[in-house]
């Protein structure tokens, strides 16, 4: 499977901290994400965020983009972040084959 990285920001007036609604709506589609990820095919390597930033991080492997996409959006990501989907390569198996 491909490897992605998904960066999502968001402003603070729209963050799950502060904003009860979205809080609310996330925390729902949350205690599904194993049954989500598994109509799409994501096998989550890392889910990471940097506290205050309004970022959040993703590093997945899925059978394509439209599957990233797909999950990042079923997840309830995509309505209050702005998302950027990469393919990416794993930089320690890279340098191995130097």
């Amino acid at each position: 499977m491909a490897m992605f990285m998904v960066h999502m920001t968001h402003p603070a007036e729209t963050c799950y901290l502060f904003n009860e609604e979205n809080k609310k709506k996330l925390k729902e589609l949350s205690s599904k994400k194993e049954e989500i990820a598994q109509k799409h095919e994501i096998k989550v390597i890392s889910a990471v965020y940097p506290p205050l930033e309004h970022e959040i991080f993703y590093v997945v492997e899925a059978p394509s983009f439209k599957n990233v996409e797909r999950y990042i959006k079923d997840m309830g990501f995509a309505f209050y972040n702005k998302v950027k989907i990469r393919h990416v390569k794993n930089m320690e198996e890279s340098l191995t084959r130097l």
